[in-house]
């Protein structure tokens, strides 16, 4: 019995070490990029930073004129596939990752709306109050900075689009409408 208290008690000891090496994730250089929002009297910019990894935080913030389709209440916010907000349609659909059929065949990577709302790119809605400044702070797992299958800094980019209306998040949504509407701004994500 004294044997098995001795053999417990050195593999918790062992344990206990191990977890003091735990890897939390913590990049040695954290990532940051950044995309300067521009539509028809508004301005803004969005902030993404990588401190662990596969975890991004976005940080965005909008100001409208009175006469701007930034209006009070709720706008959806997505990061699309493409880096080109020239014209907003340049920035096609909804961000999906670059999936490599060979990893993961079964994926879906519609840029349509059959897989909304759980695009990559799909984030919740931006708050626009009374004096047309609208803000969001949010966390998602969903895309990286670093390497990889789901970086938004792919050899085509990828831009953070504000749209007219709210997104209703509704999977398959029966109108074009319900994830936002028409796109009124538009900011192509570089490294900062």
């Amino acid at each position: 019995m004294e044997h098995l208290a001795l053999i417990w008690g050195f593999v918790i000891g062992v344990s206990l070490v191990g977890c003091s090496s735990y890897h939390t994730g913590k990049l040695s250089s954290p990532l940051q990029a950044k995309a300067a929002i521009v539509g028809a009297g508004i301005k803004g910019d969005a902030h993404l930073y990588e401190e662990y990894e596969g975890r991004i935080r976005i940080k965005l913030k909008l100001e409208g004129t009175p006469d701007s389709k930034l209006t009070p209440g709720l706008h959806a916010v997505h990061i699309h596939e493409t880096g080109n907000c020239e014209s907003f349609s340049a920035a096609k659909g909804h961000y999906d990752g670059n999936i490599d059929p060979q990893v993961n065949p079964e994926a879906n990577v519609s840029p349509e709306l059959g897989n909304h709302p759980y695009h990559l790119g799909d984030l919740p809605n931006l708050s626009v109050d009374e004096k047309r400044n609208g803000s969001l702070y949010t966390i998602t797992s969903r895309v990286t900075l670093s390497p990889g299958l789901n970086c938004l800094l792919d050899k085509d980019g990828s831009a953070i689009i504000i749209h007219e209306l709210a997104d209703q998040y509704l999977p398959d949504p029966p109108t074009k409408d319900a994830p936002g509407g028409p796109r009124i701004a538009c900011g192509v994500i570089v490294n900062e």
